[in-house]
């Protein structure tokens, strides 16, 4: 949210005027099917107080939704995760844009760069054999989720970015983000900076 804001004039103009807010792990009812979206930016209540100085923007509930976007992560375990993965995020953008074409689908894939993993379900710490080669793999797993090509209409998500760590989960402070391939790099269209422009890109043409 502090992204969009900082590098997206019209999202952080909107937000400081009172008109959007945004929320976490939000649900959205379409029909008799519920989705619980962990960011969602979207019009403010009528009955919403207006935002007090210095606040960049509210969190409240938004009327309409019209960024909507999900995280997922893999940790450990590579090739079975990521299919869950892509399943979560195929649903994600049908249940999205079945309940307001405009709206934008997003998705967020946080991959886990470390030769080693220490799960809280299980006992010992799991070796992750040849980590980049997991990290190449889950990426062209990511890259083959639908994409509506920013098309209003078209299946798919309208944006995708994926970010690489490096955490064991044993010394947390050790954790950190893994910039140089086989993460995206800049220039790539799932890097994180180029995720928050075509949002931001979106946002501007859907919602002037």
């Amino acid at each position: 949210m502090v992204d969009l804001l900082r590098y997206c004039p019209k999202i952080a103009s909107k937000a400081a005027a009172g008109q959007i807010v945004y929320d976490l792990n939000f649900t959205i009812a379409v029909g008799n099917t519920d989705w619980n979206i962990d960011l969602v930016v979207g019009s403010a209540p009528l009955d919403m107080v207006p935002p007090k100085p210095k606040v960049a923007i509210v969190k409240t509930p938004p009327a309409l939704v019209q960024i909507a976007i999900e995280i997922k992560s893999v940790m450990t375990e590579h090739h079975k995760a990521v299919k869950n993965r892509k399943r979560d995020f195929e649903a994600h953008h049908a249940h999205v844009h079945q309940y307001n074409q405009n709206s934008i689908a997003a998705g967020v894939l946080i991959l886990n760069a470390s030769p080693k993993f220490k799960s809280p379900l299980r006992p010992n710490e799991t070796i992750h054999k040849n980590p980049n080669d997991l990290v190449i793999h889950c990426l062209n797993e990511f890259r083959g989720v639908s994409s509506s090509g920013g098309n209003i209409g078209a299946s798919g998500l309208d944006a995708r970015g994926a970010v690489v760590l490096n955490c064991d989960n044993i010394i947390l402070p050790g954790t950190c983000y893994v910039t140089a391939k086989p993460a995206p790099v800049v220039g790539d269209p799932i890097h994180y900076d180029a995720f928050i422009q075509k949002i931001c890109d979106l946002y501007t043409a859907r919602f002037p």
